[in-house]
């Protein structure tokens, strides 16, 4: 008869032998706009659209090359995407910025762009010692979020005027949003552990 161990370990040959073909990496669902409005010439607002579930942020198996591979072995998402509500621009000498002002330990956060242009994939917000903020043009951002431990993550951002290093502009107001997840493990992976310890109790049982 075939041992657990070995049963186990085929069940895992198959569920990720398709892993090593590498694909440009998902969104993970439909597209979560973070609009940004503003009011009075100087006063930001920012809000995640409601109407779009929480993010989940998975390990689909996949194999990424190039920039992308910071990826690999995580779980993602990058549904969040700022967006600018309305046409404006930045009073006369600001820059547009956005800084992260605490997360759930644990999240990770590279720089993205479009799904036609799905950025750098360098570190942001902190993550690897990148600055909590960056300067954002105001065109569509989505940026990757990852994580390596299954759970619940949150991030608190402010959205805000500045000038060249990031020192906000005298009399402007921020807007503030809070961004939440829920990263799942692999769905093979979770199969293969169910039935690994099912397998365990039918052998003690026997």
């Amino acid at each position: 008869m075939q041992s657990v161990s070995s049963v186990v370990s085929t069940l895992v040959l198959v569920t990720f032998a398709g892993s090593a073909l590498a694909q440009t990496p998902r969104m993970g669902g439909p597209m979560k706009h973070i609009m940004v409005t503003l009011t009075g010439g100087t006063s930001l607002e920012a809000m995640a659209d409601p109407s779009v579930p929480t993010p989940v942020m998975q390990n689909y198996g996949h194999t990424y090359t190039g920039n992308a591979s910071v990826l690999n072995g995580t779980m993602y998402n990058a549904q969040y995407g700022w967006m600018v509500e309305g046409f404006w621009a930045p009073p006369s000498g600001s820059l547009l910025w956005i800084e992260q002002f605490s997360a759930t330990p644990g999240l990770l956060a590279y720089s993205g762009g479009t799904m036609m242009n799905q950025g750098t994939f360098s570190p942001i917000f902190g993550t690897d010692g990148s600055s909590p903020r960056i300067q954002w043009s105001g065109t569509m951002l989505h940026n990757w979020y990852a994580a390596n431990t299954p759970g619940d993550y949150t991030a608190i951002y402010r959205v805000y005027f500045g000038d060249a290093n990031g020192v906000a502009t005298p009399g402007s107001t921020a807007g503030e949003v809070t961004l939440n997840w829920t990263a799942v493990p692999a769905p093979g992976a979770a199969a293969v552990l169910g039935l690994g310890g099912l397998l365990a109790a039918r052998r003690r049982r026997a």
